[in-house]
């Protein structure tokens, strides 16, 4: 059932988002691109970006974010070869707990949640029905552009993302075109909502550290895989994706 505006004292919500987000060495990434060129029809590459279903639930204290369909995962299509499972929100602590796959290795990320110096301006729109105002921020060099609803009157939004007056429906990363779109809002029944428990622990700046490490060295490989075989010291072996595999983990062939 869709909330009607007449509804929104209602405490509890649930909401289904489209995330699109980047992919890493999608279509565009030029250390990937001189590969398959050497390679012909070796590589598949894949789309700059993909979208998968999330679905958000909201209770008066919290909020809980996860896959809607876990098989709508397009094999190799995690961000950067992360992917964020679950996200937890405490909003009184303004802390997190999120789930992530990062390289096939699973992390339990507890920290704050960033705060985010909102500018809502004058702007309104109707979304899903619902009047929404643009608020916009900046995190680090991150542009970062929402649309919420004041009528639903929790601070929440998908991810991480939130601390409005009102439900984000709308978000978009400017910076890296990741965005979130909602589709339906609706009424739940009062729900207990639980933090996620699957991973290793670790604060958010040793994952950054582990994150950055990872990636540095994976863009090495690709880098000096492209030197040899500009060299003629290397062919590369026919690689796919195994599309029975739906984290996305790369199988030689």
């Amino acid at each position: 059932m869709l909330i009607p505006p007449s509804a929104s004292a209602q405490e509890f919500y649930a909401v289904r988002y489209s995330h699109t987000f980047p992919v890493l060495y999608g279509a565009g990434d030029a250390a990937l691109e001189h590969l398959m060129a050497q390679e012909g029809a070796g590589y598949t590459q894949g789309p700059s970006h993909a979208t998968v279903l999330r679905t958000l639930v909201i209770s008066p204290d919290a909020s809980l974010m996860y896959r809607t369909v876990r098989q709508n995962i397009i094999p190799g299509t995690r961000t950067g070869w992360e992917y964020i499972d679950t996200t937890y929100v405490q909003f009184d602590a303004n802390a997190y707990t999120e789930s992530r796959e990062f390289f096939g290795d699973t992390y339990l990320v507890k920290d704050e949640r960033p705060v985010l110096s909102w500018r809502v301006l004058s702007e309104e729109r109707l979304y899903l029905g619902y009047r929404v105002m643009k608020a916009t921020a900046m995190l680090d060099s991150i542009s970062v552009e929402a649309w919420f609803a004041p009528e639903i009157s929790v601070p929440a939004g998908p991810g991480l993302y939130g601390g409005l007056p009102g439900l984000i429906l709308l978000l978009t990363n400017v910076s890296t075109g990741e965005v979130y779109s909602a589709e339906a809002v609706m009424i739940t029944e009062e729900l207990q909502i639980t933090t996620p428990t699957a991973g290793r622990e670790v604060s958010n700046r040793r994952y950054s550290q582990v994150k950055t490490s990872e990636l540095a060295a994976d863009r090495s490989y690709y880098d000096e895989t492209k030197r040899l075989i500009e060299e003629g010291r290397m062919t590369v072996r026919r690689r796919n994706f195994d599309v029975n595999d739906p984290l996305g983990n790369k199988k030689k062939q």
